[in-house]
């Protein structure tokens, strides 16, 4: 019997190899259930030994948060005109819910980008999610 970890990798791979472009969502779907059926470290090579980890790329953590900063900044910058338009039309200090909108995702943003800068967050992986879906072999033995 293969284990878990081995059943793991493979599907890492195939999951990588389809998102780089390398497979189709058919071959992908076909690949998946022989790594799933597989019952020796023999039938996991067989079915991955034509793919190669894609190479890496250095990734540029600092340019999602910079993205998301301009946005941020511009639908500040939006609702506060707004609210300085609507405060000289009335002729008086209305509530400043333009806070309500800076505040909230400017927290998340400072969050954000404060883990991106020190532990090298900032981009989205669906490996995490991976990770956690439920295991076929995994139930087996229950």
């Amino acid at each position: 019997m293969t284990a878990p970890q081995t059943h793991e990798q493979a599907l890492a791979l195939l999951t990588a190899a389809v998102g780089d472009g390398r497979l189709t969502l058919d071959e992908f779907d076909t690949r998946s259930a022989a790594v799933v059926s597989a019952r020796s470290d023999a039938d996991l090579a067989a079915v991955t030994a034509d793919l190669h980890p894609a190479p890496s790329t250095p990734g540029h953590p600092t340019t999602v948060p910079a993205a998301a900063w301009l946005r941020w900044a511009s639908a500040v910058a939006l609702c506060s005109a707004i609210y300085v338009i609507t405060c000289v039309a009335s002729r008086s200090m209305l509530y400043p819910w333009p806070v309500w909108v800076a505040g909230p995702w400017g927290m998340v943003l400072l969050v954000h980008s404060i883990a991106a800068s020190t532990q090298g967050l900032g981009t989205v992986s669906c490996g995490a999610a991976a990770a956690r879906a439920a295991r076929p072999w995994d139930t087996a033995g229950r």
